[in-house]
């Protein structure tokens, strides 16, 4: 949208994108993968991620891959290493949720 748009609904997919980021924990868990610059596993995100429930770690890794945000990656080892991470587009919008990170820290930073 560009600042001449502005009173422009938003599109279906922008709506999109932002219900799925307004689920809880979402932004939480690409942040956590963001700052990790690679993979990690599911006990590193949830350690990230204070407070978060396995449960619901584990439902919003699959949302975020159904959205293409987020890849899985499973190893065939002993016992079975899966890891999470950030797909380019998942990427690009943790670039941009973390420069909105930014500007609310310089705006209400107390």
């Amino acid at each position: 949208m560009t600042a001449g748009n502005r009173s422009t609904p938003l599109t279906q997919a922008e709506s999109d994108l932002i219900q799925a980021l307004s689920a809880r924990w979402m932004m939480h868990i690409l942040l956590a993968l963001h700052a990790s610059d690679g993979s990690r596993r599911f006990s590193q995100i949830k350690e990230a991620v204070t407070g978060i429930s396995n449960r619901v770690l584990s439902s919003r890794l699959a949302d975020l891959e159904r959205h293409g945000l987020v890849s899985r990656h499973v190893a065939a080892t002993r016992p079975v290493t899966i890891t999470y991470q950030l797909t380019v587009l998942g990427r690009e919008v943790a670039s941009a949720l973390t420069r909105l990170r930014e500007v609310a820290e310089s705006c209400f930073d107390a």
